[in-house]
C-alpha cells in the first residue's frame, strides 16, 4: 500500500478504502484522503493481522542546521526491511523533537533521495547517536523527557563506560571469572604495583572505541618500559619517564589498566570473537560471531588496524559456541538489571591460552560488521524486534 505525505499540510494519509484508519505510530491515526498534490508517497507492505502501522524512530546526530551524521546505508536498509513488514521509519537527532512531534528524514525510493517530513511520536526508538558528546547536551536531555512522557521503547540507553561494566560483571559469580584483572589509573605507585603484578597491562580509556588510544605496557629484559600502540613502540627508562609522557592517564578517573592475559594464537597471531546480542522483545539472542586475528600489531585485532578476519569454522567447535551463547545470557540480563531496555550489544572475548574465556569488553550500539551474513541476520532481527516492542507498547 501506499503512504503519502503531505509537504503542505505536515500530515501522512493513505489512498485505500476512505472507511479505512489505522492505527499510527505511537498515539496517532492514519487516514484515507484522495488529495495527492505536492505529495511524497512511500511504499510499504499492507500490514497483516494487525490494526495499526508502526513508525520506528532512529535517533542520530547532526551537523548544524541540516546535516545528518551516522550510517546511513544501515539507516536505509533497516528503512527498507521495516517497510516490507508494514511499517515507515525515518531518521531524526534530538533537536528535532518540537512539541509532541518530530522532524526527520526518511528515504524516499521513487525521488533516490532523503526527503524531509514531521512525524508522530515513534512507536519505538533506536537509538544511533554517534558519540558520547552528542548524548551529554541539552537536546539530548530533552528527546530523554520526551520519551518519558509517552512511555517510548527506546532502544538503548547510552553508550558503556568500560570501568561501569567491569564493577557490574565482576559481581556475578557466573561472570567474573572471564574477567582481566583491571583498575582505574589514578597515580604512579599503584601503576607500578599492578604493572609488576601482572607483567603485562594494557591501558584504555574508559569511554574509547575500535581500540582508539590502546597501549600495551610491559618490562623488557633490560628493565625498560615498552609501550605499545597500533602505529609504533616507545620506550622509556622508567614509569616516572612513562608517567610524565601520559599524564593525561593519571588525572581524574577516565583511564583503566587491565591484565594482559595469554590467549591462544593461529599461525602464530591472537584472534578473538566478536559477539553481536539482540534482543527479540523476549529474550537475549545471540546474532552472529565474527572472529578478527592480529596481522601487523598485536596490541589489537581490529580491522581499521591491520586485523584480519577469518572463519569461525577455524577456531570454535560446538562446545564453544555452547559456552559463548551461556556467556550472552548472563551479561544480557546483568546489564538490563542495571541500565533498563538494553536491545543490542556486542561481547569481545577470547580464547585463553590454558583454556576457558577471557571477556575484554562489552559496547552498545555495535558497528556494523563485515560479515554480510551476520549483518543480514542483524537487521532482520532488528525489525522482528522493534515490531514485537510496537505491538506491546499498543497493548500496554
Amino acid at each position: 500500500m501506499n503512504i503519502l505525505y503531505d509537504r503542505i499540510k505536515k500530515t501522512f494519509f493513505h489512498e485505500e478504502k476512505s472507511i479505512t484508519t489505522f492505527g499510527f505510530a505511537k498515539n496517532s491515526f492514519l487516514l484515507s484522503s484522495k488529495d495527492s498534490n505536492e505529495c511524497y508517497t512511500f511504499t510499504i507492505s499492507a500490514p497483516k493481522n494487525r490494526p495499526d502501522i508502526p513508525v520506528i524512530g532512529i535517533v542520530s546526530g547532526k551537523e548544524g542546521r541540516s546535516k545528518y551524521r551516522g550510517n546511513f546505508e544501515l539507516f536505509r536498509a533497516i528503512q527498507q526491511d521495516v517497510e516490507g513488514a508494514g511499517g515507515i521509519c525515518f531518521v531524526f537527532s534530538p533537536q528535532d523533537v518540537i512539541g509532541d512531534s518530530i522532524g526527520g528524514i526518511m528515504y524516499n525510493h521513487l525521488l533516490h533521495k532523503w526527503v524531509r517530513c514531521q512525524f508522530p511520536v515513534p512507536s519505538v526508538i533506536y537509538n544511533r547517536v554517534p558519540s558520547r558528546h552528542a548524548e551529554q547536551n541539552q537536546s539530548y536531555e530533552k528527546l530523554l523527557h520526551f520519551i518519558k512522557k509517552h512511555k517510548i521503547p527506546f532502544f538503548n540507553p547510552h553508550f558503556f563506560n568500560k570501568w561501569e561494566i567491569y564493577e557490574l560483571l565482576s559481581k556475578n559469580e557466573g561472570i567474573k571469572t572471564y574477567l582481566p584483572r583491571t583498575a582505574v589509573v589514578t597515580d604512579e605507585e599503584s601503576f607500578t604495583h599492578f604493572l609488576g603484578t601482572h607483567k603485562k597491562v594494557y591501558v584504555k580509556h574508559a569511554l574509547a572505541s575500535q581500540g582508539k588510544g590502546i597501549r600495551l605496557i610491559e618490562i623488557d629484559p633490560r628493565g625498560r618500559v615498552l609501550c605499545k600502540s597500533i602505529k609504533k613502540m616507545e620506550r622509556f627508562v622508567s614509569i616516572s619517564r612513562l608517567h610524565q609522557t601520559y599524564s593525561e592517564w593519571f588525572t581524574g578517573d577516565q583511564w583503566i589498566m587491565q591484565e594482559a592475559i595469554a590467549c591462544k594464537t593461529l599461525r602464530d597471531h591472537r584472534y578473538d570473537f566478536r559477539i553481536l546480542v539482540l534482543h527479540t522483545g523476549e529474550d537475549f539472542r545471540l546474532i552472529g560471531i565474527g572472529v578478527r586475528m592480529s596481522q601487523r600489531q598485536e596490541v589489537t585485532t581490529h580491522v581499521p588496524a591491520g586485523g584480519k578476519i577469518i572463519s569461525l569454522k577455524e577456531v570454535a567447535d560446538a562446545e564453544t559456541k555452547k559456552e559463548i551463547s551461556r556467556i550472552v545470557q548472563i551479561c544480557g540480563e546483568e546489564l538490563a538489571k542495571s541500565f533498563g531496555y538494553i536491545g543490542e550489544f556486542s561481547i569481545d572475548l577470547a580464547p585463553r591460552e590454558q583454556g576457558g574465556f577471557v571477556l575484554f569488553e562489552i559496547n552498545s550500539k555495535p558497528m556494523s560488521f563485515d560479515e554480510i551474513d551476520i549483518e543480514t541476520k542483524r537487521r532482520k532481527q532488528l525489525v522482528r524486534t522493534f515490531l514485537t516492542l510496537s505491538s506491546k507498547n499498543v497493548e500496554g
